[in-house]
């Protein structure tokens, strides 16, 4: 059975083993405890296989603040490879929808690779449709297998989704 419930602190070295990322999650959890966003955990039959962070506070780029302030996004959508393909990454963005419109948001949003065009059919067929302001050049942190943080520039284009029943989603969204 594959259910998606937020992370709570004691799970870090569990989502860890399974996921590894620990910086990653040791920081998401922290936020977390601030109320600055939500680590959702998919597990099936009780192991964790993906998550996803909804993120409620401002975006690191400008572009995004300025034409979807307030917006909630979606960040880190992950599914473990063996895994994808089952609708499990679905699910954890149907959970993701549900928190953020339970939360009083009428959208909600993510940003995707350029060069990741099988992420954005899934985000595409669940209804996310691409803003009018093009793309973002920006990029993330991750730490290697080593410790040593690296930067890795990425190319993204921001999709939107509206949350609110019947409304549909025009496309450009603004």
């Amino acid at each position: 059975m594959f259910t998606v419930a937020p992370a709570s602190p004691d799970q870090l070295d569990d989502l860890a083993a399974l996921l590894g990322q620990r910086q990653f999650f040791a920081s998401k959890l922290a936020a977390q405890a601030r109320a600055l966003g939500v680590l959702l955990v998919g597990r099936l039959d009780g192991a964790a296989v993906g998550n996803v962070w909804v993120s409620f506070s401002p975006a690191p780029e400008a572009e995004v603040n300025e034409f979807l302030p307030g917006v909630p996004m979606l960040v880190h959508l992950e599914v473990l490879s063996v895994f994808r393909n089952r609708g499990l990454g679905t699910s954890l963005i149907r959970a993701a929808e549900d928190l953020v419109r339970a939360r009083g948001h009428a959208r909600i949003s993510l940003g995707v690779g350029i060069d990741n065009p099988g992420a954005r059919r899934l985000y595409e067929r669940l209804g996310y449709a691409e803003w009018a302001h093009g793309t973002i050049a920006t990029g993330y942190h991750w730490v290697g297998g080593d410790g040593v943080p690296r930067w890795f520039p990425e190319t993204i284009t921001m999709l939107v989704k509206s949350l609110t029943a019947g409304s549909g989603n025009p496309s450009p969204v603004r």
